[in-house]
């Protein structure tokens, strides 16, 4: 079984479990949510049927058919930037809530605001460019899950308002270094950090959690999370 980590809120826990690489589910208030599966449906299969699916961007390791397919249930819905709605066949894009940077809304009762996420330093724009993908900020009564995605910080990060939790990816040249993570917690100040989306080959070493443990300010008030995200390569 995956570890899961667990957070209170005003309408009971939050449970929170890494799976792979930029995967993880949260179940909460009877309801089960999925951020960018892909890869064997070995992993998801403890979670049951997610009532709803979310993508961020259009990239393999954050987007699949094939998975999605094999995890998707007859009353799941899906949250997803157009860059991802415009590739689903009809009948997936016809359950699909369509996002772009800025748009607030609601899905399954819970606030959700949507996140430019965008690489900012020149020789890595060509990865990840602006109003492509999305970044999240999820309201669990009053409990806030920021969902970074691949990004680096930007301005969009400076007004979210109080975080929880917040996931920020940590690998190059596609996302960010360990000192840009600090930026970001610095610009969040969340109260929990998952640093994920940390290796590419998944098989080889990357800019390991430690790496940002052991930079981060001794006066932080932001826990890091260290889970293993690679167990299933």
């Amino acid at each position: 079984m995956t570890d899961r980590d667990t957070y209170e809120t005003a309408k009971g826990p939050l449970e929170i479990a890494p799976i792979h690489h930029a995967s993880f589910a949260v179940q909460w208030n009877d309801k089960t949510i999925l951020v960018d599966p892909v890869g064997s449906l070995e992993r998801y299969k403890e979670f049951g049927q997610p009532d709803l699916i979310v993508f961020t961007h259009h990239h393999g390791d954050h987007f699949d058919l094939e998975t999605l397919n094999g995890v998707i249930a007859p009353d799941t819905r899906i949250l997803a930037p157009d860059v991802v709605a415009e590739q689903l066949p009809e009948a997936l894009a016809e359950r699909t809530q369509i996002m772009a940077n800025g748009d607030s809304g609601d899905v399954l009762g819970i606030p959700v605001h949507a996140i430019a996420m965008y690489n900012t330093t020149p020789d890595r724009q060509k990865y990840h460019e602006k109003g492509v993908g999305n970044g999240y900020l999820f309201d669990f009564a009053g409990t806030t899950l920021y969902l970074a995605s691949d990004t680096e910080p930007t301005p969009e990060m400076d007004d979210l308002g109080p975080i929880d939790i917040a996931f920020f990816p940590m690998n190059l040249p596609y996302t960010m270094t360990p000192d840009q993570v600090v930026t970001c917690i610095e610009k969040t100040t969340p109260k929990f950090a998952y640093p994920f989306h940390y290796r590419f080959p998944f098989d080889e070493k990357g800019t390991e959690p430690e790496a940002l443990i052991a930079i981060m300010p001794g006066n932080s008030a932001t826990k890091i999370v260290a889970r293993d995200w690679y167990r299933d390569i």
